[in-house]
């Protein structure tokens, strides 16, 4: 049997990365080429290297980043009026 809950955060590791991944390359990537044909090409290549970047610094840091910014938004909503 498959172990929901590991399997969600495998998931949601997978897409936080890939949506990161490619919003983050495209940027980037735009910014430097304009909008052309090598733009294009050099975005799909940056994705194939960010992404399984971003996958594995999601998977070691995910757990912590998401706790600490859930007690960041606790104490924010404390303080606001």
């Amino acid at each position: 049997m498959i172990d929901t809950s590991r399997l969600q955060r495998l998931s949601g590791s997978l897409v936080m990365s890939s949506f990161m991944s490619m919003a983050l390359s495209g940027v980037f990537s735009l910014l430097e080429f304009g909008i052309s044909w090598t733009w294009l090409l050099v975005w799909g290549q940056s994705i194939l290297i960010a992404l399984p970047i971003a996958f594995a610094l999601d998977m070691v840091f995910g757990e912590k980043l998401r706790r600490l910014s859930g007690k960041l938004a606790d104490r924010a909503a404390n303080i606001w009026p």
